[in-house]
């Protein structure tokens, strides 16, 4: 190999790996704006169960603050998809193709193994055990089902859907405790003393 096909080819390999930066910064970005929609949504529901704001279906009180969890499970499914579907395939994309360049080359050049080690050291194995029952509850993704270990993909999958299942714990919570109220009951105490009633009827 002359010099002028090593610099090519490094050349190249740069602009490969400039193109898996972007596509990481997009994310990266994603991801935060995200989290930010995620602390409006949380701030907002505060806001509207403080007004009391809400509507009335007969002896049903519902307040609107009930419905704010789930809009979070929505954006949250939104940005899932736009993250690991659209842009992270891309970025598995460029990885790819830097791969290819590093493994044709690794004995001339093999200055060019940043993918290579990067993928290396990018599986995780989870040592909390919480993290672990959130993971086997959540992610889906077959490299997990199999060994346990979190790759890219179940990573992204971790991340979104353990808040989706936040908002939807917290959409349960507002229904029972604090958004839907019947004659003046919260829903919770009024399926209370219909149960007492309907056990103990003589009470």
């Amino acid at each position: 190999m002359d010099k002028n096909e090593r610099d090519s080819i490094i050349e190249i390999w740069k602009t490969v790996v400039e193109v898996q930066q972007h596509f990481n910064d997009i994310e990266m970005k994603i991801r935060g704006f995200f989290i930010a929609i995620v602390v409006a949504i949380v701030a907002a529901q505060g806001f509207l169960l403080e007004k009391r704001l809400s509507f009335s279906l007969g002896s049903v009180t519902i307040l609107y603050a009930t419905f704010l969890p789930l809009v979070g499970v929505v954006v949250a499914y939104l940005f899932y998809f736009m993250d690991r579907y659209w842009y992270h395939r891309l970025l598995i994309g460029a990885v790819l193709h830097a791969g290819t360049i590093e493994k044709k080359y690794e004995s001339e050049l093999p200055e060019l193994s940043l993918g290579a080690k990067i993928s290396e050291r990018s599986p995780v194995e989870l040592k909390s055990w919480l993290a672990r029952k959130v993971a086997d509850l959540v992610v889906s993704h077959d490299e997990y089902k199999k060994n346990k270990i979190l790759h890219s993909d179940a990573k992204i999958e971790l991340f979104y859907k353990s808040i989706v299942l936040l908002f939807f714990l917290g959409f349960v919570f507002t229904i029972l405790f604090v958004g839907v109220f019947v004659d003046k009951n919260s829903l919770f105490e009024f399926l209370a003393l219909k149960v007492r009633t309907i056990v103990w009827p003589g009470v």
